[in-house]
């Protein structure tokens, strides 16, 4: 089961631009992207799908009719995100006649299972439930409490059954839970907060100090374990212009590992480049495209160095009342 995480939990101010991915500290290591809510909000924009295409080196792209959809709500927020997966492959041989006789090409037919997240909010705009879908029978959901000061204090994730016969109506039947956590704060100083993870068994079992900057972004991050003290895992984080320029993860829970994306905008303040590393070796190398009359994303080039493979991305954007689709 491919494990979704939070998208929106925190919020800081940000330029009102034609930027429609903002990288975030929350978000940066994350597989979804993360949207300007405001500027969503601003267009009108209904759904975002991307249509998605894979191509190795010095072969023909391959378009298994692969999309990613994000859906938002009335204040820009993603209320649902799916996309198609690809749970099989089935080869078949396709006669092709002519004068010289009949001969035989492979050609591919693939069977799909849609996988979800819905997404719902307080009036504050708080994330409070994030409800998975694994395109089958299983359901997973995590429940958010906050306190006064906007701080999640509490998570609780449960297995959940659906009493609808259709997929598309989910009516809650059992929950079965599956884990608790909750959250406890204290400032030190200024700049730093420590938060303190509590297990269901009401035993702490990490800690997190985190540092923000002057104007409240934040730069660090540092995580302790309680039964393994020897584990360490550190963020940290660079902005330039508002904007985020380097995202770094380093840790040793398991081996030795550090992550690190670098990004770059143009001259508008746009995102256009972003590079992913392990280890300091280079991952990913990924390009933005934006629409020029627009100004709104394009494209998306993923480049695989080392696998020689390249995803080619196209968003094709909806407005208003879904269906009115605008491409860009």
């Amino acid at each position: 089961m491919n494990k979704r995480r939070i998208l929106i939990l925190f919020f800081f101010p940000v330029l009102l631009s034609a930027q429609v991915l903002l990288p975030t500290y929350q978000t940066a290591f994350e597989l979804e992207h993360h949207f300007n809510a405001a500027l969503i909000k601003q267009k009108g924009i209904r759904k975002i799908t991307y249509e998605i295409m894979d191509k190795k080196d010095f072969e023909v792209a391959v378009n298994k009719n692969l999309v990613e959809t994000y859906e938002f709500n009335n204040e820009g927020q993603v209320s649902r995100y799916y996309y198609t997966n690809v749970v099989k492959t089935i080869e078949k041989h396709v006669p092709v006649y002519s004068k010289r006789g009949t001969s035989y090409t492979i050609a591919y037919e693939y069977v799909y299972d849609t996988v979800s997240t819905s997404f719902f909010y307080n009036p504050a705009g708080q994330l409070i439930l994030r409800r998975f879908h694994d395109g089958a029978h299983y359901y997973e959901s995590r429940y958010y409490r906050y306190n006064s000061e906007g701080l999640l204090t509490r998570e609780t994730r449960y297995k959940e059954t659906n009493n609808s016969p259709s997929k598309n109506v989910f009516m809650l039947g059992n929950q079965v839970l599956l884990s608790e956590d909750s959250f406890q704060y204290q400032k030190s100083g200024r700049f730093n907060l420590k938060c303190v993870f509590v297990n269901n068994e009401n035993r702490p079992y990490k800690e997190r100090i985190t540092r923000s900057d002057s104007s409240g972004k934040v730069i660090a991050m540092n995580e302790t374990y309680v039964a393994a003290t020897w584990i360490r895992q550190e963020h940290t984080y660079a902005y330039k212009n508002n904007r985020m320029v380097m995202a770094r993860f380093e840790g040793n829970a398991n081996n030795n590992i550090v992550l690190k994306h670098d990004y770059e905008y143009d001259e508008h303040n746009d995102l256009y480049s972003e590079k992913q590393y392990r280890n300091e070796v280079l991952l990913k190398e990924i390009s933005y495209v934006t629409e020029k009359d627009s100004g709104l994303l394009n494209s998306i080039i993923i480049r695989d160095p080392s696998n020689k493979t390249m995803r080619i991305i196209r968003l094709r954007y909806d407005y208003g009342m879904i269906g009115q689709a605008g491409n860009h």
